[in-house]
C-alpha cells in the first residue's frame, strides 16, 4: 500500500504488534527464590517489551532514521524480581565463658554448691579421660554415662571428684573414687560444656546413652530445654558447633524412633558457650 508515494508494510507492522518478546528470567540471587513475573492492568510491568509504534509518514518523503547517539535509551522493562530483601544482620558475637567451679582447696566456688547426698556414690576412674569440655588439664571424665561425670574437678588428695551438672543449675555431685585419681592432661579440641541459644534454650553436651535417630543420618550432640529438639551434627563430625564466624551457630531439630523423616534442621545462633577449667 502507498501513502504519499511511500510504501508501508502493514503486514509486517501487524506481525510486530502481535508477536510478544521472550519472557525475561528473574535475576539469579544466591539463596533466593523469585516468583514468575506478573503484569498489571496499568501497563506492561512483567518483563515484556511493548510492540514498536509504527506510524505511516505524512509528508511523502522517506521516513527519517532513528536517532543513533543523541537520546537516552529507554530503561529496560522490569524483570519481576524486584530488589531482594536485605539479609538479616548477624547477631552479637558469641560470648565464651570458662567456669572454674572448684578452688585449689577442693571447695565449690563461683556460685556452685554441693548437692546431697554427699558423697553420691563411688566411681571407678581407672579408665578416666580428660573432660572434652575443659580448656585446661586436670578436669576428668570417668564412670558410666548414667553418672554424667564428664565435667569433674578433683579434690587435692585425688580421692574424690566434684562433678558439675550444668552451668545454670550450678550444683556439684561428689563421688569418691577407687583407686585414687592419676594426673590427667587436657583434651586436644575442647567442645562446649553447654550452649545458650539465641532463642533462650539451654543445651547440655551429650554423655553417651541411647538417643533417637533421623533418616538424614544426623545424630544428637546436645540435649536442650524447651521441647524435644536437640542440637544435631553429622555422625562423623568432630563438632556440632559452627565457629567459622564470631556468631557461632548450631543445627537444631528433633530425633525419633526408627530413623523417621524430618524437615531439615533449623540453624540457630549461639548466645553463650560454656567451658570448664581448673583453678
Amino acid at each position: 500500500m502507498r501513502i504519499g508515494g511511500t510504501q508501508v508494510l502493514i503486514g509486517a507492522a501487524c506481525a510486530l504488534v502481535l508477536t510478544g518478546c521472550a519472557e525475561s528470567k528473574p535475576l539469579d540471587y544466591p539463596g533466593s527464590t523469585f516468583l514468575p513475573s506478573t503484569s498489571s492492568a496499568a501497563g506492561p510491568t512483567g518483563g515484556r517489551t511493548p510492540a514498536p509504534d509504527i506510524t505511516a509518514p505524512t509528508g511523502g518523503g522517506t521516513p527519517a532514521p532513528a536517532p543513533t547517539g543523541g537520546g537516552t535509551p529507554a530503561a529496560p522493562a522490569p524483570t519481576g524480581g524486584g530488589t531482594p530483601a536485605p539479609m538479616p544482620a548477624p547477631g552479637p558475637a558469641t560470648a565464651v565463658v570458662t567456669l572454674v567451679a572448684v578452688d585449689a582447696a577442693g571447695q565449690p566456688r563461683d556460685g556452685f554448691t554441693l548437692s546431697s547426698p554427699d558423697p553420691v556414690s563411688t566411681l571407678s576412674c581407672v579408665d578416666a579421660v580428660p573432660s572434652r569440655s575443659a580448656t585446661t588439664a586436670g578436669i576428668y571424665h570417668c564412670g558410666p554415662s548414667a553418672a554424667s561425670a564428664d565435667v569433674c574437678w578433683p579434690t587435692p588428695d585425688k580421692a574424690a571428684l566434684l562433678c558439675g551438672s550444668d552451668p545454670w543449675e550450678r550444683t556439684l555431685r561428689k563421688y569418691t573414687v577407687d583407686p585414687p585419681l592419676a594426673p590427667i592432661g587436657r583434651t586436644e579440641s575442647p567442645e562446649p560444656w553447654a550452649l545458650e541459644l539465641a532463642d533462650g534454650r539451654q543445651c547440655r553436651i551429650r554423655v553417651g546413652g541411647a538417643w533417637g535417630g533421623r533418616s538424614d543420618g544426623l545424630v544428637g550432640a546436645y540435649s536442650c530445654s524447651g521441647g524435644h529438639d536437640v542440637v544435631l551434627q553429622p555422625s562423623n563430625a568432630d563438632t556440632a558447633v559452627d565457629t567459622s564466624s564470631p556468631t557461632w551457630k548450631v543445627a537444631v531439630g528433633p530425633l525419633g524412633s526408627g530413623n523417621p523423616d524430618f524437615p531439615p534442621p533449623a540453624s540457630i545462633e549461639v548466645r553463650t558457650a560454656y567451658f570448664a577449667a581448673a583453678s
